[in-house]
């Protein structure tokens, strides 16, 4: 993984073998960026786990061509990598929230850090009606 700091724009280039959302949290904490916006993901994956929708979790071992953009905020006090993507391969298209993945060739990640902070929290009614990433963001009311 090699990341570059432009003026406001993060750019993180992941490597074959990186693991998405585990090395994305670590460039964030890295450049202590706790909060922002995935304007863009782009590369090749394989050995992707999404959640499509509440409690249908697909896994594809395959490599797929992916597209998506995310938010970041902060959990427990560590970055919080909200990434959802388009795959897709000759076998058909999946679209989901990325809850892990292992790069393909490469990826590349533009960040836009945002001032102030964003705070997820646990959400007990989200989670026991099924959603399997029950993590709202806490904005007030």
């Amino acid at each position: 993984m090699i990341t570059r700091r432009y003026r406001e724009v993060l750019a993180i280039r992941l490597d074959e073998g990186d693991e998405v959302v585990s090395s994305l949290g670590r460039a964030l904490a890295r450049h202590r960026i706790t909060a922002g916006i995935i304007t863009t993901f782009i590369g090749a994956l394989r050995d992707c786990r999404l959640i499509l929708r509440k409690g249908h979790e697909e896994r594809v071992e395959s490599h797929v061509e992916v597209v998506g953009n995310g938010n970041i905020s902060l959990y427990e006090g560590k970055p919080f990598v909200h990434l959802h993507i388009s795959a897709g391969n000759e076998r058909g298209v999946w679209v989901g929230h990325l809850m892990a993945g292992t790069v393909d060739i490469f990826c590349e990640a533009m960040v836009l850090p945002v001032n102030g902070k964003l705070v997820r929290k646990y959400d007990r009614s989200l989670a026991e009606s099924g959603v399997t990433v029950p993590y709202i963001l806490d904005l007030g009311r």
